[in-house]
């Protein structure tokens, strides 16, 4: 809301992201939802900084947020915080000194390290290189997809706490949940994808939203909806 009124925009109505991410889910299948069949539908958005949980159900024309978890506390940052400190300590020991408090070397290492994060989703093994880190000392290291599922173990069972708490609160667990979507660029890591199979047996998981653009689409639907300047078929909320 200051943001808004910084800007000099006035807003009509807030959008939370999960609410925002069912929307454009829904506003887009409008034609393959029933009209007395709802469909049910389970979003991980498991993102950079924090974990969300949102069952919602569809019918045509309409939604219904059925229940949110999340932890504001639980991303894939907390994963890069933590090989940083372990790799600041490593280059340390090695050279006699400390990147970490340096605010252009913790930048860069930070960087180096999402790429290489990002790598392992994909890759068993990958390289983290940073050139001329500090005092004209390289920082090189070679990385398992295995040593750092080992390294976020208490990372991982805190997702599937949070993730299994979600179902037993929504009510939904003994019932049919109709698709798993997933968004947010931290559910690709295969040790994710494993939980949450374990997690939603009887489910597929799909990835057919665009992560970076969901929330920004469902409240853009949103505020056009709610403008006479423009003509867009209603999905109530």
């Amino acid at each position: 809301m200051d943001a808004a009124e910084i800007a000099d925009i006035k807003c009509v109505r807030l959008l939370n992201d999960s609410t925002a991410i069912a929307y454009n889910y829904g506003f887009f299948r409008k034609a393959d939802l029933k009209k007395d069949d709802p469909r049910k539908v389970c979003f991980v958005d498991f993102g950079h900084s924090k974990l969300t949980i949102t069952y919602a159900q569809f019918l045509q024309g309409k939604m219904k947020i059925i229940y949110t978890h999340s932890d504001r506390n639980l991303g894939a940052r907390q994963i890069d915080y933590l090989l940083f400190d372990l790799f600041g300590g490593e280059f340390n020991k090695k050279y006699g000194c400390d990147p970490r408090p340096n605010a252009r070397c913790r930048l860069r290492m930070l960087d180096s390290i999402e790429k290489m994060r990002k790598l392992l989703t994909s890759n068993k093994e990958a390289d983290i290189n940073c050139d001329s880190l500090m005092e004209d000392e390289d920082f090189h290291k070679h990385f398992k997809r295995t040593e750092l599922e080992e390294l976020i173990a208490p990372f991982l069972e805190r997702f599937k706490k949070c993730v299994s708490e979600s179902l037993e609160k929504s009510g939904l667990k003994d019932k049919k949940i109709d698709f798993v979507e997933l968004v947010g660029d931290a559910t690709r890591m295969p040790a994710i994808q494993e939980i949450l199979k374990e997690i939603y047996p009887n489910n597929e998981l799909s990835r057919t939203l665009n992560s970076v653009e969901t929330v920004s689409r469902g409240c853009a639907l949103q505020a056009a909806m709610l403008s006479p300047n423009f003509m867009v078929q209603n999905f109530e909320v």
